[in-house]
């Protein structure tokens, strides 16, 4: 386990731990003693009752190297599978939802299949969460982040991401366009909740993850046909929904080119679009929680 892997997962829980989130658009509400997020997931708490125990199964899998099984014996030592299952809120899931933390046999990922209700996330990707600090590119040294914090915003959005499959699947929530860029939109929605200081940092890591694979590599057909958008467009789409959902703490995406004018213009719209959709599909089986139709522009 390494020193920015481990500093990773204070950096965290501080984070998180001191936060004072508005209640009235979160999905993941955060408050002091209410989230902690480790490396392995995170830990939410809306308020609501705990999800019973049934609902959830946590498995660590059999680490396949002694780096992983590092990981494994202080991702089990902090309960941190466990935390999800706990925090996750009164969603009562039709069936039992595995989340586990997998050797995946050298694939840096994180999925969900249906097959099974089960959210992986690969020891590999945790592996290259790490690799991302080892050289921070100078846009995140101009935002600020350290190392640490660096490595939450894609952490976080992963995770969101793979959680927000498992909610439309098992609660059968209806999706006009792709699955993959409506999973995007739920997890950048949830990542605004933070709070405008937080939520910039952990856009910024993201944005700046996306930039950095657009200029990677030249897409090819496969890229082209693949059932997720271009980072580039991921990038695009990201910068979009946070300048409609503050403009004022993102407002410098357009004054500094980041996020061409007009795609701002309708920005707004689009994030209202997200948080109209959010309010109808997703706020009805959260029990306790009824948001507003429209969401305050700041």
């Amino acid at each position: 386990m390494t020193t920015i892997f481990v500093q990773f997962i204070l950096h965290l829980v501080l984070l998180f731990s001191s936060m004072e989130i508005p209640m009235e658009w979160a999905w993941v509400t955060v408050g002091r003693r209410a989230i902690v997020l480790t490396v392995a997931g995170i830990v939410t708490s809306v308020g609501f009752a705990a999800a019973r125990e049934s609902d959830i199964r946590i498995v660590y899998g059999p680490p396949s190297d002694a780096a992983q099984q590092a990981m494994q014996r202080r991702l089990q030592d902090r309960k941190a599978l466990e935390d999800i299952r706990d925090r996750l809120g009164d969603i009562r899931l039709p069936r039992v939802l595995t989340i586990k933390i997998a050797d995946c046999h050298g694939e840096v990922d994180a999925s969900y299949e249906s097959a099974d209700a089960t959210v992986t996330i690969c020891y590999e990707y945790l592996d290259y969460l790490q690799d991302l600090a080892r050289d921070l590119p100078p846009a995140a040294l101009r935002e600020g982040l350290t190392p640490e914090s660096y490595l939450t915003g894609p952490f976080l959005e992963v995770v969101l991401h793979e959680l927000a499959h498992a909610l439309f699947d098992l609660k059968k929530i209806p999706i006009l366009g792709r699955e993959e860029d409506a999973a995007d939109q739920v997890a950048a929605f949830t990542l605004l909740r933070l709070g405008s200081e937080q939520a910039r940092r952990v856009i910024a890591a993201i944005a700046i993850m996306y930039a950095s694979e657009a200029k990677a590599e030249a897409p090819t057909a496969s890229d082209f046909a693949n059932e997720h958008s271009l980072p580039a467009q991921r990038f695009y789409n990201l910068l979009c929904i946070s300048y409609g959902a503050d403009r004022k703490t993102f407002g410098d995406l357009v004054e500094k080119g980041y996020l061409p004018s007009d795609r701002a213009e309708q920005c707004v719209a689009e994030y209202q679009q997200v948080a109209y959709a959010f309010q109808q599909l997703i706020a009805p089986h959260l029990k306790g929680r009824r948001p507003t139709a429209t969401p305050q522009q700041r």
